[in-house]
């Protein structure tokens, strides 16, 4: 393998302190497809390229607070058509509570 590719390389911790996150989310990021990575071992690991890169399109995109309103906004729309189409008056986030209270057990 050649031994600047290797020096490319970063793991998910040293991802995460670069980006200042918990190394969760970027597994996540991994995970869902966001951030390329590539498994060597039982390691995965991050090319400092395509961190960068990742990371400045979360800058540039307002990651975050933004995402988090219109999330909202399309949970809101979608409980109204839910109770147009029922009639049925629930409140989502106890909805929510319970679910995670039953797979916690």
């Amino acid at each position: 393998m050649d031994v600047s590719y290797v020096e490319e390389l970063i793991t998910v911790r040293e991802a995460s302190k670069q980006s200042g996150r918990n190394m969760e989310t970027v597994r996540r990021w991994i995970w869902s497809g966001k951030l390329p990575a590539q498994k060597l071992g039982n390691q995965l690991f991050i090319k400092r390229t395509d961190l960068r890169r990742f990371l400045n399109g979360l800058s540039v995109n307002k990651h975050g607070a933004q995402d988090k309103v219109e999330s909202i906004e399309r949970a809101v729309a979608l409980q109204k058509r839910i109770r147009a189409r029922t009639g049925t008056d629930f409140d989502i986030s106890a909805l929510i509570e319970e679910s995670r209270r039953r797979h916690s057990l």
